[in-house]
């Protein structure tokens, strides 16, 4: 799959206008020399533009952000505490009995606490210190943090800004069960939008770096007001994420759109996703993915160690007997890459196989097994806005430098067979690619770490609550 969008990256926007001057569908073999050429050119200017314009700031930024923000506030029990206290402040003031006949006492809860995250206003504010927060009441869900002022070379207090504004015409109302409390529900009363701001205080005023909104969207059993996951027909999200990174002695200004948006139908057994990336005005991509789950109920199937596996075992477990019944990839508002995939589980797993031969200097022959059980797997064909021709696309086993690789290739409307996409790249090209892979790299490798300590995090969180529902 990184070649499929490694050819996606290479060609860029407009690689494709080469590809045919006309209607004549038997091209000589001087026209074929001409295409060739005039691609190779193309795509080195493609790459030259993208080397040139990629910016980072507001990766960096996030990745900091995130980084400074997971140390001393989501792994900080001080913070903990404080958000817990709250939480249970707000519980222990509604606490009541069950109604009689109720959902809750054909349950088996005896007692019910409510905390209404409609209306869960408070600010967190780190203390002078750095060792704990103060609380109060607020207008929304706010955290200030202290932090580093670049400009001034100085620690300031309340220099970051976390803010939550709970939203949207409807809230879903779920329901927890503390630990040695079987009889006790908590119901956490959940906004269906959230709307968000990450903001700085470095220049005296406060300005947003992040900001955005979230939609959740969950459908569950007819007649049912308390949800839990046995119960969850279908689930998703969709939202917004918008950065504005001033320029820096060291960096360039940047400006980002992201929108995204997940589902999945449980009952249906489909699911999808769609991502759209635009940065300084210019639409870099659109992913839209359609996706069944056929040969496999809902139940859970993930690993019990799934936060210890790796990634790719993770992934093989969670989409064996899944497919991509269509997957779009655009780059920058031209060039489309459709592919389908019959059972992602086991191109997943084909793709681990393959990696483990290749680094054991596997020969061709053995190689390029792997490489036909993917284009039996996977589908795939690249077309190009404007242009009333669809490129053909398979894997192909390749020598690279020592070893046997699988690549994508292209059958050209004037070409015989397919040519790897690694045949089409100059000296000049390759150069423009690594320039792009050396810029992107550090920000991908501290991405990493950020997740590492969000998940984290989470195993933590998660390990603190005993829900009885997941049990069902």
């Amino acid at each position: 799959m990184n070649w499929v969008l490694a050819a996606t990256l290479v060609c860029g926007a407009s690689v494709f206008t080469a590809c045919s001057d006309g209607n004549d569908d038997n091209p000589n073999k001087e026209q074929a020399k001409r295409y060739r050429t005039e691609f190779v050119q193309h795509t080195r200017k493609n790459l030259k533009d993208l080397a040139e314009n990629l910016n980072f700031a507001s990766w960096n930024a996030a990745n900091a952000l995130n980084q400074y923000f997971n140390r001393y506030v989501l792994n900080n029990p001080e913070f903990e505490k404080a958000v817990l206290n709250t939480f249970l402040k707000n519980v222990l003031a509604t606490v009541k009995p069950v109604e009689e006949g109720s959902e809750l006492a054909e349950r088996g809860f005896t007692t019910y606490g409510t905390v209404d995250l409609t209306k869960f206003n408070y600010r967190f504010v780190m203390n002078d210190d750095n060792t704990g927060f103060d609380v109060e009441e607020g207008d929304d869900f706010e955290v200030i943090i202290n932090g580093w002022n670049p400009e001034k070379q100085q620690v300031e207090k309340g220099l970051y800004k976390v803010t939550l504004k709970a939203g949207g015409s409807k809230s879903y109302k779920f329901v927890y069960v503390p630990k040695e409390l079987e009889d006790v529900a908590f119901v956490i009363n959940l906004p269906s939008e959230f709307q968000f701001a990450i903001s700085d205080n470095i220049s005296g005023t406060w300005s947003d770096g992040f900001s955005g909104s979230f939609v959740n969207m969950i459908s569950s059993a007819e007649g049912r007001e308390y949800i839990s996951p046995a119960i969850v027909n279908s689930w998703g999200v969709s939202g917004i994420v918008n950065t504005s990174i001033p320029a820096t002695p060291i960096g360039k200004a940047d400006q980002t759109t992201l929108k995204f948006s997940l589902l999945s139908d449980k009952v249906n057994h489909k699911a999808s996703t769609a991502f759209s990336w635009e940065q300084n005005g210019l639409k870099l991509f659109d992913l839209a993915v359609k996706g069944s789950r056929k040969m496999l109920d809902d139940t859970a199937d993930m690993p019990q160690s799934a936060m210890f596996s790796s990634f790719v075992d993770v992934l093989a477990a969670a989409l064996t007997g899944c497919s991509i019944d269509e997957s779009k990839f655009t780059m920058l508002d031209d060039l489309t890459v459709t592919t389908s995939i019959s059972d992602m589980g086991k191109v997943t797993k084909v793709a681990h196989e393959l990696a483990a031969a290749r680094r054991n200097y596997a020969d061709m022959k053995t190689i390029d097994q792997y490489t036909q059980q993917l284009n039996e797997l996977v589908k795939s064909e690249m077309t190009c806005k404007g242009l009333d021709q669809t490129i053909p696309m398979k894997m192909k086993t390749i020598k690279f430098g020592v070893d046997y690789w699988t690549v994508a290739a292209l059958n050209f409307a004037d070409e015989n067979g397919y040519v790897a996409i690694t045949d089409m790249l100059d000296k000049e090209s390759i150069e423009y690619m690594l320039n792009i892979v050396d810029h992107s790299i550090e920000p991908m490798q501290q991405s990493l770490v950020v997740v590492r300590q969000l998940v984290q995090y989470v195993q933590g969180l998660v390990s603190g609550f005993q829900s009885g529902e997941d049990e069902e």
